[in-house]
């Protein structure tokens, strides 16, 4: 059952329009006006079982149940590094798919989370008690902090069976927490060869017309008294009160799909300041940085297979977000959206400034919010150095983290104190060291560390590294430095440092090593920059609340919260579009563009290309393309984390996985547009056409349902 709560003003009489709705909203849009025809109460029932109850979150991406027996499809990648771990040269399940015929041959997808929201309440009155009488913006985050530990601590033991959150839906503004059920046995059932669940690999990657079958099934299990589990063979699956119905007859060019998921992260509501530090730096900067992650894996992988595999998530991830990236700030310009943003906060100011009441309360917001963005920007280049050296050498992020815990150990006074401390913070460091453990790469860590040691070199001034000009000073050769720290520190040893660990965690504290010296030198210099921060967050959520308040009255609307992982609904029609001048695309892509596009990048089965020479679609054939559709194209909202939600049609039958969006879509999570956002889902004819003829996985249309 949902709790529902109002976040929004009544919508009706609603063309398609810019909007990932929190499912409150749902009763306050005419559902029948826009094209479903199905009872609204079947779709969204917060008293009852409805559509929503057959979505879940899949780690970060979601996911749909399609059978009684928790069935789940999701897509392709979200499935990818899991079928990557269970891979082997030998046995290379990632290159040439996995099928389990029997549940008993179903593989563990380690470490997927799988989340099914059973509630939801708005708890903004609890979170910012007591906040308004703090005038200190520190006090009033940390305040805010514990109140909601403080709820979530309570409402967690209220209800053991089920995980308690609290999202932030406008900043410093309003609060809903959320309920989930957790389902912690999830298992590997199909994950279809690579060159169909990524035909083209990155270089169609964000591409309009794309022929990917982007698809994977799990299933999840539970306890036998219904309860979350970990894996165990007494597990049994799942029953969701709720599936989806395929629908293999699939949709027309025209037709209203809608979409139900959990999209990341969008930063719609954002000062334009912000849009410019993305624009000016951030975005270039993330580019560049996993640009060149990607080519030393790549170089050191050739020729390696066990190397390839190993790499091939982490690659796969890397190169999907700098595509991303690169495609947002084409976004940017084209649309012109930094110059547009600020033009629309002068109008802003100006509507302040001619009111007394407004001017007393808010003139103060957008130029203070310009002053904190300006330092934020202008200290960027350095930021960001010390973010990706420890990103990508896990051994100094260790050693840092270490050096942090002895500093705070070393403090306490009395060994009561002090074993306290280590009893308190164990379990913390037990998940970090576990993290080190299952990431360190030695030759990868030791060329991305002289990587940023030579980079530290051109930074600006205002941003040096006074540890890195330390060794510039001294003459200090990066090579030779680096290959000494990972000849002589401990923390290039693994095993070392966990025996280390598990005998005597104080003799870890106190340990003298080069790369805890190191990490400690650089401790030193971010921790001031660290509190900076601090307070900048501190007071931007102060700020924030206050400049969305102003917007409000200024449109004289209330607004949609920002896509931030909690489930939210988006509805369109299957429409094309025109990317660039003279160019249309149609919203359909077929078997035929599969067999067209083959080449030494497109990898194509010889199986896919017999049954296209006989015209083997089975039942799957779309009657207007006389075709077997593969792709679809349509004009709802969606970001990352929809990615392997359903699309379903006006009844609510499942006829499509979302999986990507267009490049001119990238821009989405900034602004949305109906005339170049389009998002990109597998076909279902196409998913149930692969298990029939490709695969043979006659057990699964059986399960769902399908002939």
């Amino acid at each position: 059952m949902l709790v529902s709560f109002v976040l929004l003003s009544s919508h009706t009489n609603r063309k398609m329009e810019e909007g990932m709705f929190p499912l409150s909203e749902m009763k306050n849009i005419n559902l029948q006006q826009i094209g479903l025809k199905m009872a609204p109460q079947d779709l969204y029932n917060p008293n009852g079982t409805s559509l929503i109850d057959a979505i879940v979150r899949v780690g970060g991406c979601t996911g749909s149940f399609l059978s009684n027996d928790g069935l789940i499809v999701t897509n392709h990648h979200c499935a990818f590094g899991f079928v990557t771990a269970i891979s082997t040269p030998q046995h290379n399940y990632m290159k040439e798919g996995f099928l389990a015929k029997t549940r008993g041959e179903e593989r563990l997808a380690q470490g997927l989370l799988c989340k099914i929201t059973a509630s939801y309440e708005d708890v903004s009155v609890k979170v910012l008690a007591g906040t308004e009488s703090i005038a200190d913006p520190n006090e009033r985050l940390q305040r805010i902090a514990t109140n909601i530990k403080n709820i979530t601590t309570a409402e967690n033991k209220a209800n053991i069976d089920l995980q308690c959150e609290i999202s932030e839906m406008f900043t410093g503004r309003t609060y809903v927490l959320f309920r989930y059920k957790l389902l912690k046995d999830v298992r590997l059932v199909y994950v279809p060869a690579r060159s169909i669940g990524e035909y083209g690999g990155e270089l169609d990657n964000w591409v309009w017309p794309r022929h990917s079958g982007d698809f994977a099934f799990l299933r999840a299990y539970v306890a036998p008294d219904g309860s979350a589990a970990e894996y165990s063979e007494k597990n049994i699956p799942y029953k969701p009160a709720k599936f989806l119905k395929v629908n293999p007859k699939g949709v027309k060019e025209n037709d209203f799909v809608f979409v139900l998921g959990y999209p990341g992260r969008t930063y719609r509501h954002q000062p334009a300041k912000f849009f410019e530090y993305h624009d000016a730096f951030y975005l270039k900067y993330i580019s560049e940085m996993y640009d060149w992650q990607i080519n030393k894996m790549e170089e050191m992988s050739k020729g390696n297979d066990s190397l390839e595999i190993r790499y091939a998530g982490r690659m796969k991830s890397l190169a999907n977000t700098t595509k991303n990236f690169k495609g947002k700030l084409q976004g940017f310009r084209r649309a012109g959206l930094t110059k547009q943003k600020a033009e629309d906060e002068k109008q802003l100011e100006q509507f302040i400034a001619a009111d007394p009441t407004l001017r007393n309360k808010y003139s103060e917001v957008i130029p203070r919010i310009n002053t904190i963005y300006g330092e934020i920007i202008a200290n960027a280049p350095r930021n960001l150095w010390y973010d990706f050296v420890y990103s990508t050498v896990p051994a100094l992020q260790f050693a840092a983290t270490i050096d942090n815990y002895a500093d705070a150990y070393n403090e306490l006074k009395t060994d009561s104190e002090k074993d306290a401390f280590i009893l308190k913070q164990k379990p913390r460091i037990e998940q970090m060291l576990s993290r080190y453990l299952s990431s360190y790469d030695k030759p990868l860590e030791h060329a991305a560390l002289i990587n940023m040691l030579e980079q530290a070199q051109g930074l600006d001034a205002q941003n040096r590294i006074q540890t890195i000009d330390a060794m510039m000073d001294k003459k200090i050769n990066f090579i030779k430095f680096t290959d000494e720290l990972f000849t002589k520190s401990i923390f290039c040893s693994p095993e070392k440092v966990k025996a280390l660990y598990e005998k005597d965690v104080k003799k870890l504290f106190a340990i003298k090593d080069p790369m805890k010296t190191f990490a400690s030198s650089l401790n030193q210099e971010m921790n001031p920059d660290d509190e900076k921060d601090r307070k900048r967050e501190s007071e931007l959520n102060l700020l924030m609340a206050k400049y969305v308040d102003a917007k409000s009255i200024w449109k004289q609307k209330q607004f949609i919260p920002d896509a931030n992982g909690t489930l939210r609904f988006t509805y369109g029609s299957v429409k094309g579009y025109t990317p660039n001048d003279g160019e249309y695309n149609k919203p359909f892509t077929t078997l035929t563009g599969v067999i067209e596009k083959e080449s030494a990048e497109f990898e194509l089965l010889a199986v896919i290309k017999e049954l296209h020479k006989t015209r083997d679609y089975g039942s799957f054939m779309h009657p207007d393309l006389n075709d077997l559709p593969v792709n679809i194209l349509y004009n709802l909202d969606t970001t990352g984390g929809n990615s392997g939600s359903p699309v379903m049609n006006a009844y609510g039958d499942l006829i499509g996985v979302n999986f990507d969006r267009a490049y001119t879509a990238t821009i989405n999570d900034y602004a949305w547009n109906e005339t170049y956002s389009r998002s990109v889902a597998v076909d279902i004819r196409y998913v149930l056409w692969v298990l029939q003829k490709v695969a043979k996985a006659d057990n699964l249309l059986k399960e769902m349902n399908v002939n």
